[in-house]
């Protein structure tokens, strides 16, 4: 948390921070939906001579969410009830800052506003001041430099967007190296067991591999990827290349199809690229029967 702070946050105050106060809450608010949001994180830290609280949301997706300033607000609003609530505030007591970083780890740039105002339609200026007003900091790992954790070897968040980053089985290994060695000391033991089952999770997820067991260890985590790092280079380059050929069939498709038909709909260009590649080349087989986009895209 703390490197997160300083490294990718960098506010103005940071010399009011006493990061040694830094500590994890328990928030038992629920969102709208009644399910719990497991995946965020409420940290809390003295700010001069009051808390500030961190509200981390992590968008683990593909896309990004245009609307999580209205998300944000809204937990924001849970939290400050669950606050009020859990310390007994009463009339008179103010209630602490919050800082609401978003993580965000899709492949395409972030869309959506940071701040709700950008949301809501400014219909009338004497309505302004009953605007909400609240922002939220975005981290888009996709925007951090490649060589980021070489460059801050101590920041063990560049380490784990470097690890998110690697396009190859070779990078993973290289970067699992310099965590360890940044991590070697006996007291990191806690947090090197967390980036092991981490890690273990992500290439679980990467490679497609239920049989990946959960590892304790960074080691055997490197130890593991060198047994089976020749398949896996093999099965990365496999798919890259199918990869490139999709982006080759759908970019065709969508040149023939629009000087056929004019410009495309959003739904017919959506539904291209959710397509896969036998599905596209067999409506570019199709395009020169198909009286329209409708028929052709069936």
């Amino acid at each position: 948390m703390q490197d997160l702070i300083t490294g990718f946050v960098q506010p103005q105050w940071l010399d009011s921070i006493d990061f040694k106060t830094l500590e994890p809450v328990k928030a038992s608010f629920a969102t709208d939906d009644l399910r719990q949001r497991h995946d965020d994180c409420i940290w809390r830290m003295k700010f001069k001579d009051t808390w500030l609280y961190l509200y981390l949301l992590l968008e683990f997706q593909s896309s990004d969410d245009y609307f999580m300033a209205n998300r944000v607000m809204t937990y924001l609003g849970l939290l400050y009830q669950d606050i009020i609530r859990s310390q007994l505030l009463k009339k008179g007591d103010l209630l602490p800052p919050v800082l609401p970083i978003v993580i965000y780890n899709g492949a395409s740039n972030w869309s959506g506003p940071v701040e709700i105002a950008s949301l809501i339609n400014p219909s009338h200026p004497a309505l302004q001041a009953y605007t909400p007003q609240l922002s939220y900091f975005l981290l888009q790992e996709r925007t951090t430099p490649k060589d980021y954790s070489q460059t801050h070897p101590n920041n063990l968040v560049g380490h784990l967007i470097a690890l998110e980053q690697c396009a190859t089985s070779d990078d993973l290994q290289t970067h699992i190296q310099l965590l360890q060695q940044q991590l070697k000391a006996a007291d990191y033991q806690p947090i090197r067991r967390s980036f092991a089952i981490w890690l273990s999770r992500l290439l679980r997820v990467k490679f497609k591999a239920e049989s990946i067991s959960e590892y304790h260890e960074l080691t055997e985590v490197n130890a593991m990827l060198a047994e089976r790092l020749t398949d896996w280079t093999l099965q990365w380059k496999k798919e890259g290349e199918e990869r490139g050929q999709k982006k080759e069939a759908l970019r065709l498709l969508i040149k023939l199809t629009s000087l056929k038909y004019g410009e495309l709909p959003d739904w017919a260009l959506q539904k291209m690229e959710q397509a896969n590649i036998e599905q596209l080349e067999n409506w570019a087989e199709r395009i020169l029967t198909a009286e329209s986009l409708d028929l052709l895209l069936v």
